[in-house]
């Protein structure tokens, strides 16, 4: 998953942030999957106070790849975030 225009506070400046993360859920198809990894990230606590946008200029969040494994081969993986900021980032 990518996240693109988060509006977070990094050493106390405004700066728009972009992100890669990695979550698995299970779902009867691909689409299924995009809607359900991106509620994940949508309803991450963290990530929900972390972001300070205002509406008119929402963050977005894309599914940049998505693989089917079989339950018994799926990691156990943390639900982290590898951030990054955007060229033009001060906000």
């Amino acid at each position: 998953m990518r996240g693109e225009n988060f509006l977070m506070d990094v050493d106390g400046k405004s700066t728009r942030m972009g992100f890669f993360t990695t979550r698995f859920v299970q779902a009867n198809n691909r689409d299924g999957a995009e809607l359900l990894a991106v509620d994940l990230i949508r309803n991450d606590r963290w990530l929900r106070g972390a972001v300070s946008n205002p509406q008119t200029d929402p963050p977005r969040i894309f599914a940049d790849e998505i693989e089917v494994f079989d339950g018994a081969d799926v990691p156990d993986v943390g639900s982290g975030f590898s951030f990054y900021p955007m060229d033009g980032s001060d906000a």
